[in-house]
């Protein structure tokens, strides 16, 4: 269930309230692995879960002139852990990463305050500072290592912590050239950690420092639209421990399209365009990310 109210406090001022409630129940859960050795079957049965989640959040937007918006909100969530989580063993590599039917979920709870800039009909910018907190996250916790098997399971952590500041911009450099950029700024780390003290302080795993992107953008819907994307994110890590990074990575995107007639689009993309080599995981074996890909297609738009 979710509500929210609206009010309009006066042409410069306005307050937003929402509140919204959710229930999930996991029922009938099962497990059967088999041997290949004697092919032998052992299942496994899990009890019924249900749980709930109440999330508030309130928002003021302040506006002291036509082209500025001040704004700030605060708010909790949550995450129920999924299937995947609770029932699935798995392994990549040299890394098994096992099941936890006993996961709660994650609750978070946060703020953030920003504003935004409308220069002319020709640019804008906006920009957002945030702080949250996260209780029970579920990460994949590091119970062994050896040097043939690391050996993880899904658990709720203890607290986490991610404060950061975010900036978009985009600027109308003619009727058909446009220009977007963004940049995220993330510090995140261990707050608490019943199982492991040693992790407290250390970064949360696969979320990188930096991240930056700059799209050119093209535009004559009567002709055709191309947009040249860059992406890059800094350096992170693929562990709760730290021990295995993963090194920086810069690639290029590339979107063609051209109307055939009313209804139909023509497009041709282009992945990874100058085919960079990186690492997106480590197991510690490395795990490289998708070489240049090249999709094209047919889009239809009945709405036209």
């Amino acid at each position: 269930i979710f509500l929210q109210e609206i009010l309009t406090i006066s042409p410069r001022w306005q307050l937003a309230a929402s509140a919204r409630y959710d229930q999930w129940r996991d029922s009938s859960a099962a497990s059967v692995q088999r041997s290949l050795a004697t092919g032998a079957l052992t299942p496994r049965f899990f009890p019924t879960r249900t749980a709930g989640a109440f999330n508030p959040r309130l928002a003021v937007l302040f506006r002291p002139r036509p082209e500025v918006t001040i704004r700030a909100a605060g708010y909790r969530a949550f995450r129920a852990p999924t299937l995947n989580e609770l029932y699935r063993e798995f392994r990549v590599g040299d890394a098994l990463t096992r099941a936890n039917e006993n996961l709660t979920a994650e609750r978070l709870t946060g703020g953030e305050a920003g504003a935004d800039w409308r220069l002319g009909g020709r640019a804008q910018l906006r920009l957002t500072g945030y702080l949250t907190e996260t209780d029970n996250p579920v990460v994949n916790f590091t119970e062994s290592v050896t040097p043939s098997l690391i050996t993880r399971q899904r658990r709720n952590l203890g607290r986490i912590r991610s404060a950061g500041i975010e900036a978009e911009t985009e600027l109308r450099l003619t009727t058909h050239w446009r220009l977007t950029s963004g940049y995220l700024f993330a510090a995140t780390s261990v707050r608490e950690a019943p199982q492991d003290p040693t992790l407290i302080g250390r970064h949360i795993p696969q979320v990188p420092r930096h991240q930056f992107t700059l799209q050119t953008i093209y535009s004559r819907p009567d002709a055709f639209t191309a947009a040249l994307q860059f992406r890059a994110a800094g350096r992170q890590f693929d562990d709760d421990r730290n021990l295995f990074p993963l090194d920086r990575l810069a690639v290029f995107d590339l979107n063609l399209a051209r109307p055939i007639g009313r209804y139909l689009e023509i497009f041709v993309a282009a992945q990874n365009l100058f085919d960079q080599r990186f690492v997106v995981a480590r197991t510690p074996i490395e795990t490289f990310g998708m070489p240049r890909m090249l999709r094209a297609g047919l889009r239809i738009d009945l709405k036209r």
